[in-house]
């Protein structure tokens, strides 16, 4: 094994010309996860739930304990919700404030790859990779949206970056701050942060071989406990089911059993790829163009990927958003491959006949798309049809994707991936935009907002909308409702006046000025049969109806 790995110091002027390095990535991650942050809709049902739990926090002035209509929600931890409701409380209640802090992180998070990638490799490598990084698809599009996953990734792969430079450097003075790192992510998303730093760390502690006492940092893990344990102990104090619903039901739960999101073992190999896009045609090449055992820094980074790739694989329930740590290091990989020796020049190919291989392949794949796009055969016609939906943006986006490995191919400059992929990603804007006309209630919201009058209610007949509720700034009286607010529900008296038996929907609806019942279509007959009267549609949103009742 040799040694650890250090700065690149080859070229001596790199230092002097850093700060255009920092520039470009503060550039260019302003521009890719704060231009136009707040134009699509906040969409359900994550961005809703977590931008009404946030508002809630503010109108009930209660941080402690979560709310989502009105009834504690336990689910997850408080921390992004206390930085969406700080955003709340200083830019006001707007997309923007709501999906910032999920932006800052994910540019924070690029200047944690810089900067780990420039203590093993040097300015040039960490510089392509934390570009690769901000404009791999995935990461792009969960830096524009607000849910955990991003903040929850910072201070995880901040925590693992930290805790690998204090093993490999001997600065044990990194580990209170990497302990407070993982603090904070499990106070993000919960304790599935301190598995997946043991798992790694430690695998990397047995493949080199190292003392495994060098992980035992007694004053960092009682700085984390302090951090992290106060608010899960207040919890456990006030609800004393609350360890059996977070721990048992909600994470061993959803790791073991198939209830919640269940999908195939192999499920994130592909998405992997998907999230990654456009590099993913390059991560082959990269991983297989240097034995990872030569160079302990690239050991750690495909253990830091392997891992979380392995252990969410692992897991009975699986979203998308969960292998989100694992971009980092793989794009750090990435960078180092495209900038690392032997070097790429107009004077020919030495040494990457893979890469040229890839590009070929990536370019091919373009160009097919992009024929099939405009010239679908039979089979294919419905599917570009429901692509067309992101019509214009879409034919501009795959000519972009063919056109940058074709012109790298010609001109054998790397540096045109990079500049192709920061265009590709100022289409994400509109693209996310296209897909919030489906998915977001805000025009329900505001329609239900205009027609509020004191006395007025919002009624959800077996459905619910967090997103709703944020954007006509009320909550839901629910009938027949069953899911995420069940166990709240349990928890608390004054919030269970928000669940009405059905029986009781006609007097209470007789009771107020008007009532606005949100439902599918299906349960309007029985509505109206219990509870004769016009019922004018305000909306439609997605399978669900917004329509008017005025009562007395």
């Amino acid at each position: 094994m040799s040694e650890n790995s250090k700065p690149e110091t080859g070229n001596p002027s790199a230092p002097r010309w850093e700060w255009l390095y920092v520039a470009g990535l503060a550039l260019a991650g302003a521009a890719l996860f704060c231009w136009r942050l707040g134009a699509a809709g906040l969409m359900d049902p994550d961005e809703g739930r977590y931008a009404e739990i946030a508002r809630e926090i503010l109108v009930s002035k209660n941080w402690l304990l979560p709310h989502l209509n009105f009834v504690p929600y336990l689910e997850k931890p408080p921390l992004m919700y206390w930085l969406t409701a700080l955003s709340f409380g200083g830019l006001g209640y707007t997309e923007w404030a709501a999906r910032l802090p999920s932006a800052l992180g994910a540019v924070v998070g690029v200047f944690l790859a810089y900067g780990l990638g420039r203590a093993l490799w040097g300015a040039a490598a960490a510089w392509a990779g934390a570009l690769v990084l901000a404009t791999s698809a995935g990461y792009l599009a969960m830096g524009r949206l607000l849910t955990l996953d991003m903040v929850f990734s910072l201070f995880l792969n901040l925590a693992l970056g930290l805790g690998y430079l204090a093993l490999s450097r001997e600065r044990q003075g990194l580990w209170l701050w990497a302990y407070a790192a993982l603090a904070l992510a499990v106070l993000t998303k919960g304790p599935a942060a301190l598995v997946l730093a043991g798992l790694i760390w430690g695998s990397w502690t047995l493949i080199t071989r190292r003392p495994l006492r060098s992980l035992v940092q007694p004053r960092s893990w009682l700085l984390g406990a302090a951090l992290a344990l106060p608010w899960f102990l207040y919890v456990q104090w006030r609800f004393p089911d609350f360890f059996r619903y977070f721990i048992l039901e909600h994470h061993l739960g959803r790791f073991l059993g198939a209830e919640m999101h269940p999908q195939p073992l192999y499920y994130y190999l592909p998405l992997l790829l998907g999230l990654l896009l456009p590099w993913s045609w390059l991560l082959p090449w990269a991983l297989a163009r240097r034995r990872a055992l030569s160079d302990p820094a690239r050991l750690f980074l495909l253990l830091w990927a392997g891992v979380v790739l392995v252990f969410f694989s692992l897991s009975r329930g699986k979203l998308p958003s969960y292998i989100l740590p694992a971009l980092l290091p793989l794009a750090l990989l990435l960078g180092e491959a495209l900038t690392g020796p032997p070097g790429l020049g107009r004077d020919g190919w030495q040494g990457w006949g893979g890469l040229r291989a890839s590009l070929v392949l990536w370019g091919l794949t373009g160009w097919l798309l992009l024929g099939l796009y405009w010239w679908s055969p039979g089979p294919l016609g419905p599917a570009v049809a429901r692509a067309r939906v992101f019509a214009p943006v879409l034919p501009w986006g795959l000519a972009g994707f063919a056109l940058a490995p074709t012109l790298t191919l010609i001109w054998r400059r790397p540096a045109l991936l990079l500049a192709g992929a920061l265009i590709l990603s100022t289409l994400a804007p509109p693209v996310m935009e296209r897909l919030s006309l489906r998915r977001s209630p805000k025009e329900v919201g505001l329609a239900a907002a205009s027609h509020w009058q004191p006395g007025a209610a919002l009624v959800g007949v077996k459905t619910y909308s967090p997103g709703l509720s944020f954007y006509s700034g009320q909550p839901f009286y629910l009938v027949d409702y069953q899911g995420e607010l069940d166990f709240g529900r349990a928890l608390s008296p004054a919030g269970r006046e928000f669940f009405l038996p059905a029986a009781e929907v006609a007097a209470f609806a007789r009771s107020r000025s008007r009532v606005l019942f949100f439902l599918k279509l299906p349960d309007l007959g029985p509505l109206k049969q219990s509870l004769p009267g016009n019922y004018p549609l305000l909306t439609p949103y997605r399978d669900c109806l917004l329509v008017l009742y005025e009562g007395k």
